[in-house]
């Protein structure tokens, strides 16, 4: 009985050495990915204290500086009722949007947030270019439902 404890105990140091040393040895992120996750926003799209959506957004300026001369976004939105983003809208600092493009789950964003599903919706939104100073993008619902990102461009 001691020799299996003892064998036992072998194997599990022998094993528990090749192990990882904790959870994140493996967790790398590349320096766009980095520059998303300190530039990105989420917010519950409420009316009423109701949620009707959740969104995220990326501003893209700071995660590309030198490839947008615009402000642009990269949102994903999922609501509910996918009717309430057939009217949506947005601004930002109470500016209409320029160009709002509809993309695909798999798109050349998608690895900044790593969600890649089919039930929420991605958009990449310009706007005119802002100074530096706070960026409010407001996203408002068919059903009025709204939810302001703040972003902080420098």
């Amino acid at each position: 009985m001691k020799l299996l404890t003892a064998l036992f105990l072998t194997l599990a140091i022998g094993f528990g050495g090749c192990a990882d040393k904790d959870a994140f040895s493996k967790f790398k992120l590349v320096k766009d990915e980095e520059l998303a996750f300190d530039n990105v926003m989420f917010a519950k799209v409420l009316k009423e204290n109701e949620v009707y959506a959740v969104a995220s957004a990326v501003h893209l300026n700071a995660v590309y500086p030198k490839r947008y001369a615009k402000e642009t976004f990269y949102i994903i939105i999922f609501a509910k009722n996918k009717k309430l983003l057939e009217n949506f809208s947005l601004t930002l600092n109470d500016t209409k949007v320029l160009s709002l493009e509809k993309l695909p789950p798999q798109n050349e964003y998608a690895h900044l947030l790593r969600i890649e599903n089919k039930w929420s919706s991605y958009y990449l939104a310009k706007f005119p270019a802002q100074k530096a100073g706070p960026l409010s993008l407001k996203i408002t619902l068919s059903n009025q439902a709204q939810a302001v990102l703040t972003f902080q461009k420098k």
